[in-house]
């Protein structure tokens, strides 16, 4: 049986990805305010696409539409659901579409670690290798 930290995981991943495929972010709106705690902080590790910084559900709300204002046709796929330690999830994740400006063909397969306290995820943090994603979830669990 899966853990509440995955299931957590898992309920996110199936809105963004509706949320990609109707290009409809409102839905998510309310699934963030009940998953994400407002001190949550989004950021890229190392050398990922990600920069910069994003807070609270609005703040992740604003990443995903920045994406999908760069990506059309967006797609996401989660590779698997690692517990890492008590609070910690690790999703490698494949993800693509079509460059919005460019219409060449985008597909990434960076890795999510997700960092939960208390039913609520408090930070996400994008890593570019799989490797460098499952050192920093060691090392904080």
């Amino acid at each position: 049986m899966a853990s509440r930290n995955v299931e957590l995981a898992r309920a996110g991943f199936a809105a963004l990805a509706e949320a990609y495929r109707t290009g409809d972010v409102a839905p998510l709106r309310a699934l963030f305010e009940e998953q994400i705690d407002p001190s949550f902080v989004l950021r890229g590790e190392g050398e990922v696409f990600t920069e910069g910084e994003w807070h609270g559900p609005d703040g992740l709300l604003d990443f995903v539409r920045n994406q999908m204002e760069a990506i059309e046709a967006m797609w996401i796929r989660p590779e698997g659901f690692i517990e890492v330690g008590d609070d910690t999830v690790v999703v490698p994740i494949t993800f693509g579409g079509r460059a919005r400006h460019t219409e060449i063909a985008v597909e990434l397969s960076p890795t999510h670690v997700y960092t939960v306290r208390d039913g609520r995820v408090v930070m996400l943090r994008i890593f570019r290798e799989r490797e460098e994603a499952f050192a920093a979830a060691q090392a904080t669990a």
